[in-house]
């Protein structure tokens, strides 16, 4: 199981990633991803609708105001003298590892790359705006 992880691999990592996976689980073990995962390049009218549905449950959820989100919090962390040293050493690390940004956020860049390692079923249990549980059964 991942969550909110692999989305940030380049897909050619991302392909290693899953076909390292496929040699480790037996045939008929089920791998889970949860993540925000789009279908923009398949369905770009769904994937419009996906992301009103999620802006609009978040604007429900956060009406006086949406916290700060994930760059938000490390710019404060990056921002804050105590922590600049630390913040340093994450920033070197994150470079080397080549953590450049949502590399592979679409849903058929992972159904792809999971039936090419070996997984057979592949498909959504759960979904709500762009966030969805993909699930792949290995053949």
């Amino acid at each position: 199981m991942s969550t909110t992880a692999l989305h940030w691999l380049p897909e050619p990592r991302l392909r290693e990633v899953y076909r390292e996976l496929a040699t480790v689980l037996r045939p008929g073990a089920v791998f889970l991803n949860g993540d925000h995962l789009s279908v923009d390049d398949t369905s770009p009218a769904l994937g419009r609708l996906e992301r009103a549905v999620h802006e609009r449950q978040e604007a429900r959820r956060f009406e006086s105001g949406r916290p700060e989100d994930w760059r938000q919090w490390w710019e404060a962390i990056a921002a804050d003298p105590a922590l600049a040293e630390a913040e340093m050493l994450r920033a070197e690390r994150s470079e080397a590892a080549a953590h450049n940004g949502s590399e592979s956020g679409e849903l058929s860049t992972h159904t792809a790359a999971l039936r090419d390692a070996g997984f057979g079923e592949i498909g959504t249990l759960w979904q709500r705006g762009h966030d969805r549980l993909l699930c792949a059964i290995r053949l």
